[in-house]
């Protein structure tokens, strides 16, 4: 090994080391919470979250405007600040989000449900209060709001920075023992088995390990990035807003049914419209809704696409773009949490998510072994036979 490839491979070993114990504590937290909240539908739908209907689903809906009239007159000290229609995840239910009078962000927003089929009213309930609220929050923002995110991106970062230095010291090894085989020498016993364990399930499932981290960094700046989009695309929007006569939020001339039909003609085949935003909210205009799309399958799924109707005349003032930075955003979520390909795949990533609680753990301990046998060498100690 010549010096400059030694000194490469301490550094990159320096970088491992205290990259994986500065991550440690809150990697481990990340993961028994990523754990829950990849089946964050399943328990939801176990806990009543989110209501369901009796009802026949492909019968014909009742006018979205019923509902929100009903909410209006239920909940008087509430806005209406968005709509939605999810017939794959809650089929026959809306969803009708509600915020105190004045409000313009989702800070204080309440659920509240309707069966599609009636216009009735059939439950409502606090996304903070719930329990995969309650971990989500802790999981992407540690309680403290975007600043939280950003925390969470240092961590991804510090564990990325883990994992490839961890690929450069492991790879020497490669060359001169058997991938997959697990060593238990004389005198250092349980700690060479342990580093073995280490290196071989972190082989298994680094490029898991990989995705899943780097959608977390990404992750981590999702309202920075949305806050970039308001700033420009829909800044430019506002101002133009601005120079015409605004409209009432809370019963604007063209009524939700009319919004949305006017997005749905907008839509490419196989997309539909999933969540109507009211007039004056933090994603709209003064003068005018944002509809956003999906696809049916595929990527198309996981993307969205925007639609701007003037809630005054019912039509399509605009479908801008999605800019490439929240596309990618838009990509990482079902990557970070497998829920894009059924209850199989949920399982595989528990199941790496759960290797990967273990190598953290396990390294967390060969760090301390390593410090603990140089203290007893220093103090003229024979490490030999312990662990």
């Amino acid at each position: 090994m010549t010096a400059a490839t030694s000194r490469w491979f301490r550094a990159n070993l320096w970088l491992h080391r205290w990259a994986s114990l500065i991550a440690t504590i809150p990697f481990l937290i990340l993961c028994l919470t990523g754990t829950v909240l990849i089946f964050h539908e399943e328990i939801d739908h176990a806990l009543g979250v989110v209501p369901t209907t009796t009802q026949v689903t492909d019968q014909p809906h009742r006018p979205l405007a019923e509902a929100v009239a009903r909410v209006q007159a239920a909940y008087p000290d509430e806005r209406i600040m968005s709509i939605g229609v999810d017939p794959v995840e809650h089929p026959g239910v809306q969803l009708i989000v509600t915020a105190p009078k004045g409000a313009t962000g989702f800070d204080d927003a309440h659920l509240r449900f309707a069966d599609l089929a009636t216009g009735e009213l059939i439950g409502a309930t606090n996304p903070a209060k719930t329990l995969t609220g309650f971990l989500l929050e802790l999981h992407a923002q540690w309680f403290l709001g975007p600043v939280g995110e950003l925390i969470g991106a240092l961590i991804a970062l510090l564990v990325l920075i883990s994992l490839l230095s961890g690929v450069v010291v492991y790879a020497p090894y490669v060359r001169r023992i058997a991938f997959g085989v697990l060593r238990r020498g004389r005198g250092r016993g349980a700690r060479l088995l342990q580093l073995d364990l280490h290196n071989f399930i972190g082989a298994i499932v680094l490029g898991w390990a990989l995705v899943v981290t780097a959608t977390g960094f990404l992750l981590g700046f999702s309202t920075v990035a949305i806050g970039i989009w308001q700033m420009t695309e829909l800044g430019e929007l506002r101002a133009y807003a601005a120079r015409m006569a605004p409209v009432d939020a809370d019963n604007p001339p063209a009524n939700a049914d009319r919004a949305f039909a006017a997005a749905t003609s907008t839509a490419p085949p196989g997309w539909r419209v999933g969540s109507l935003l009211y007039p004056g909210t933090d994603f709209s205009t003064p003068r005018h809704y944002t509809a956003l799309l999906s696809g049916s399958s595929g990527v198309d799924a996981r993307m969205v696409r925007v639609a701007i109707i003037d809630a005054a005349t019912g039509e399509v003032a605009l479908t801008p773009e999605m800019p490439a930075y929240l596309k990618a955003i838009f990509l990482s979520q079902p990557l970070h949490f497998g829920d894009y390909g059924g209850l199989l795949l949920k399982l595989l990533w528990t199941l790496c998510t759960w290797l990967t609680l273990f190598i953290t753990a396990n390294g967390a301990w060969l760090w301390w072994s390593r410090r603990h046998r140089r203290t007893l060498r220093a103090d003229g100690i024979s490490p030999e036979g312990t662990t």
